[in-house]
């Protein structure tokens, strides 16, 4: 019979094996066929960004459009959808995939058609446009024509030129105009204004046609054939999912299946064990002392709590009586009553004073059971607990009473009957009666009913017990008002150990409440916007660092700083600074989730803990919607206020394992996402470390670069591209470091600014400039200006206006010789301030420029508006001259665009013929790059204009 149970046991455990191993097999298949999931997912995804940039495409209208970038994304869906199209997707989940593909590959062919159509089309108009401005231009000069003629010409151009820079116009107002030109022309039939009109309403023919091209693109239905693919690859995923669930269940129950067989097998023969293994782990570890006799009463064992407790080691008191703890001080009376109680086989329970091996007292309670075997006593065991520290403290409760009937505290006093018959002034003050009105009342005048009777009974039996209560109650008081007290009850008893009055002491725990919560939360918060402070930051966030260490999880450390609120603060006053930084908070508070925190660390600087953004691309999201919701014009007052953020992420535990590390690495992120413009966010890596530390290097080194003579100027030249002639130069700061080095400009300003040591150092290129000029002037009489770089910075100093002034007399040097040359980055900037800044240099004679112009997305509308003289053209369009069309175009178009606005143009890095005589043929006037002077010392400049000045002469 055992052999057959046994046989039949391995058979039953062989069917589970083979069972599970199937199970096993399937589950690998499924495993292997979802793996590419996300590789997949990601694709279709890529194809959905890429069809947005191509709705994106077709929505710019009329402008300059970057056809490199349209192509570029052509390529990237053409490359996705190659991958997708030679991919085991079919395979992997299904051969519906193969029909979603075609539809994809047939959208796409239709769209990519209509793109082609429509970047032709933004080249013809580009085009038209710019062989309408020679017209013009030639009809302006036309001296035989009326101003009433060249104004309806200037109508039209002007309202074309407010399309092309995307102003919304009336293309019926348009033709209008045109057929009233046509009219005006009829009796001149010049040729000149015939191709104008012919070539204005051409011109809005293909304006036409293209809108009608884009809403072709939104015909065709090529977002959705993809968005419906990835769905249903979604579909099929969560199918695999859940086999995948169901199979790892099975998994889960026959393996409990298999370990509750196992148990049951196993449970009979490790019960007792298991037993007699907690009883000795239960004696070795308690906290009470355990002794065992012999029926004799001599000591056979004893726990390492009562070698602790007595002093006694076991060695030292095996074999002996317990006699040997007696201090002498226990009744003959309790020794009586304990024999008597063991020796009829009943328990005895009592406290002993006893004594430790170095002679001092202790009090003990002790339990003492007689242990029968074959209904005879062999064993006595006592379990004794240490209440020494208890009898201590009801003693010093008792002391403590009398001296508090003193105290300032409310003391209320009941006969055994409890019934009041005294109370302190204190107690009258805090309960609001008076003595006279609680004199003979109970206690319970105060009951405030939020307490229920279990409390009240737990009460009174501790105070039977103990002698004493003490705890938070609540006491109804005469004006009808709840208010919290600590409440300490002792009974005080006579002789005979019998209650003759109760004595409490109350204290009024809500002023205390009150102080402690705002103290701790002022401790703990911001006083500005009530967010969390560094501290209550830090303490939160060693918590979340310890729990996702033990747990081994990922999460993200936010920094995130305001751009441009120190002009906010500095322009409008700290009051709308601080209104603004309230609001900030509320909107990235409302952006994040409730188990994430976001915190003030002072100024404009909040920092937020992910907790459960456990990857970049979690994180990215927030930081996204942070930058979306901080993109959104806030109100305040009279003032619209427009602002954004600079994010740093820093990652744990890959960017650092200890708070201080975390906010650092984030803090060097976010500089590095101010560094690449601004209004983003950027992850930390090791390399940005390593660029802090440069720049570090970089901001100390700037320190003695004026006062150690290490900066020094060079200056390029500009000329007329018609004539030849030098007409300017552009100052140019060089730093040659005695401790770092030469570093270039480009690494060393930006540095200059973040500290704000560019103020000065632009005081030094301004002086040092002016009077090299006025040297260069005397060797070329013809010399018109100096072009000096002014940054945004400077413009911030409230003295900057002032210094220059100072400059200008101290050299004697005329304003008109001077071009300042401005950023975009500070038209971007445009104010109210700037503009009387501005307004005021120009009022002074100072000649203004805009520099790198095309480079920064600046406001048309400003442009308008500003007191320039002169665009530059950056050297990145210069650059593509004349290979790539993209920039010919661009360029052409700010030349055009400048001289409609009667502005002059310097075209930068030019380095080669070809580029100067293109340039020329597009009327740019001034010219400067390596091709006619690299940029000159000043000894070099000096002997640069003498070679010219000779060559003249000679010629």
């Amino acid at each position: 019979m055992k052999l057959t149970k046994k046989i039949f046991f391995i058979y039953i455990l062989s069917i589970v094996f083979i069972f599970l191993l199937t199970l096993f097999a399937y589950l690998f298949k499924i495993e292997n066929n979802i793996k590419d999931y996300s590789i997949y997912k990601t694709h279709f995804l890529n194809l959905i960004l890429s069809e947005k940039e191509f709705k994106n495409f077709f929505l710019q209208k009329n402008k300059f459009i970057n056809f490199d970038k349209i192509v570029n994304e052509t390529k990237n869906f053409e490359q996705t959808l190659s991958i997708l199209n030679t991919s085991d997707l079919h395979k992997d989940f299904g051969d519906d995939f193969l029909k979603k593909l075609q539809i994809i590959n047939s959208n796409y062919t239709k769209k990519l058609q209509l793109i082609e159509e429509y970047k032709s089309s933004q080249v013809t108009i580009l085009n038209s446009m710019y062989y309408i401005l020679d017209l013009n231009k030639s009809l302006q000069l036309d001296e035989n024509y009326d101003l009433s003629l060249k104004t309806k010409i200037n109508d039209i151009m002007f309202i074309m030129l407010y399309n092309l820079i995307e102003i919304d116009v009336n293309i019926d107002s348009i033709l209008n105009k045109i057929d009233s030109l046509k009219e005006t022309n009829y009796e001149n039939n010049d040729k000149r204004i015939i191709y104008f009109t012919l070539h204005s309403k051409k011109l809005i023919d293909l304006i036409i046609d293209s809108m009608k091209l884009t809403k072709s693109s939104e015909e065709i239905l090529l977002e959705e054939s993809i968005v419906s693919a990835s769905l249903l690859l979604d579909e099929v995923y969560n199918d695999y999912l859940q086999k995948k669930l169901i199979i790892s269940l099975l998994f889960f129950i026959s393996s409990i299946t298999i370990m509750i067989t196992l148990v049951k097998i196993s449970f009979t023969t490790t019960k007792l064990k298991n037993e007699l293994l907690a009883y000795k782990y239960a004696v070795e570890h308690s906290d009470n002392s355990v002794v065992l006799t012999d029926a004799n009463k001599k000591i056979l064992y004893v726990n390492e709590n009562f070698e602790t407790n007595t002093g006694y080691l076991k060695d030292d008191i095996l074999g002996k009586d317990p006699k040997v703890l007696s201090s002498g001080l226990n009744l003959r009376a309790t020794y009586d009553e304990l024999n008597e109680k063991l020796l009829s086989g009943k328990k005895w329970e009592g406290e002993l004073i006893n004594k430790r091996k170095d002679g001092s007292l202790f009090y003990e309670k002790v339990s003492i059971v007689p242990i029968f075997v074959n209904e005879k006593i062999e064993n006595y065991l006592a379990i004794k607990l240490d209440i020494t520290k208890y009898i201590k403290q009801r003693e010093e409760l008792k002391e403590s009473s009398i001296v508090f009937e003193n105290t300032e505290e409310g003391i209320l006093i009941t006969d055994a009957n409890q019934r009041i018959i005294s109370v302190n002034k204190a107690f009258e003050k805090i309960s609001g009666y008076t003595k006279e009105e609680l004199i003979g009342e109970k206690p319970s005048l105060l009951k405030s009913f939020k307490h229920d009777r279990f409390f009240y009974k737990k009460m009174w039996l501790s105070i039977q017990e103990k002698g004493y209560w003490k705890g938070k109650i609540y006491d109804l008081i005469k004006d009808g008002s709840i208010i919290p007290t600590w409440l300490n009850i002792t009974a005080v008893k006579d002789e005979n150990g019998k209650v003759i009055k109760y004595i409490s002491m109350h204290t009024n725990l809500q002023e205390i409440i009150d102080s402690q919560e705002k103290a701790d939360y002022l401790a703990y918060h911001d006083s500005l916007t009530n967010l969390p402070n560094r501290i209550k930051l830090e303490d939160h966030l060693s918590h979340v660092i310890a729990v996702a260490s033990r747990d081994h999880l990922t999460m993200s450390i936010l920094f995130i700083d305001l751009d441009r609120f120190k002009i906010i603060n500095d322009t409008l006053g700290h009051q709308v600074g601080d209104r603004l930084l309230q609001n900030v908070s509320k909107r990235i508070r409302k952006v994040l989730r409730d188990t994430d925190m976001v915190a003030r660390m002072g100024g404009d600087e909040f920092i937020v803990v992910l907790e459960t953004a456990r990857n970049k691309k979690a994180a990215a999201y927030v930081c996204q919607k942070i930058l979306d919701t901080l993109k959104e014009s806030i109100k305040i007052g009279e003032h619209t206020l427009n602002t954004s953020a600079s994010i740093g992420v820093a990652m744990f535990p890959d960017n650092g394992k200890t708070i201080t590390t975390l906010i650092k690495n984030a803090d060097t992120a976010m500089y590095h996402a101010k560094s690449l413009g601004k209004n983003n966010y950027q992850y930390y890596n090791e390399e940005l470390s390593i660029n802090i530390h440069d720049q570090l290097k970089i901001e100390q080194a700037l320190k003695q670069a004026i006062s150690g003579d290490e900066l020094y100027l060079n200056y390029q030249a500009q000329y007329d591209l018609r004539t030849k002639e030098v007409i300017s130069f552009e100052a140019l700061v060089r730093w040659d470091s005695k401790k770092i080095g030469f570093t270039p400009p480009n690494i060393f300003i930006p540095v200059a600014e973040d500290t704000g040591m560019i103020v000065e150092i632009g005081d030094f290129i301004f002086e040092k400039a002016c009077s090299d000029f006025k040297k260069f002037k005397q060797i070329n009489k013809k010399l018109q200006y100096i072009a000096i770089n002014i940054s945004t910075i400077q413009f911030r100093d409230k003295h900057f206006v002032s210094k220059i002034k100072e400059i200008i007399k101290k050299i004697d040097i005329l304003p008109s010789q001077i071009e300042l040359e401005i950023t975009e980055r500070y038209i971007m900037e445009f104010n109210e301030t700037n503009m009387l800044i501005l307004d005021e240099l120009r009022a002074l004679g100072f000649r203004m420029s805009i520099d790198d112009f095309g480079t920064g997305y600046s406001s048309m509308n400003y442009l308008t508006k500003l007191p320039i003289d002169i665009i530059k053209v950056d050297k990145s369009f210069v650059d593509g001259i004349p290979k790539d069309n993209n920039n010919m175009q661009i360029s052409k178009a700010i030349i055009a665009l400048s001289k409609s606005l009667g502005y002059r143009t310097v075209a930068e890095g030019i380095e080669t013929k070809e580029q100067e005589e293109i340039l020329l043929s597009l009327n740019c006037n001034i010219g400067q790059g390596y091709f006619f002077s690299k940029p000159l010392d000043y000894d070099n400049t000096i002997e640069f204009l003498n070679k010219k000045k000779f060559k003249i002469a000679t010629t």
